[in-house]
């Protein structure tokens, strides 16, 4: 459940944890659960399913495949056609008929600030 635009209430253990859109790096199906990998370090498995959460999260986040989730920001390399490369170290392969639709994201992603 969205509580704000830059917040989301992930369900767990018999409670909720509110976390900023911006520390999820990405998102991972597992049956009908989700797993969140956060910018901390933390994953966080949920009760929902991906499917839940792509129809949730706007951009940043692209569905890279059936089972995951990415925020596009946190791509740190596009190192073949089908394989990202995330600032959490994993690699993830995109679906073919993705591709293109990745490829178009890539170009609306974050820039870094520069230092001044």
């Amino acid at each position: 459940m969205l509580i704000g635009m830059n917040t989301v209430t992930l369900p767990f253990h018999n409670k909720t944890l509110s976390v900023e859109t911006a520390e999820i790096i990405r998102l991972e199906a597992s049956g009908n659960y989700t797993l969140f990998y956060l910018l901390d370090g933390r994953q966080v498995l949920t009760c929902k399913s991906l499917h839940f959460y792509d129809e949730l999260l706007p951009f940043p986040f692209v569905r890279v495949h059936k089972s995951c989730l990415i925020n596009i920001n946190y791509v740190t390399e596009r190192k073949t056609p089908t394989l990202l490369s995330l600032t959490d170290g994993s690699e993830i392969h995109i679906a073919r008929r993705r591709k293109a639709t990745i490829t178009q994201y890539m170009s609306y992603k974050r820039k870094p600030r520069s230092s001044s």
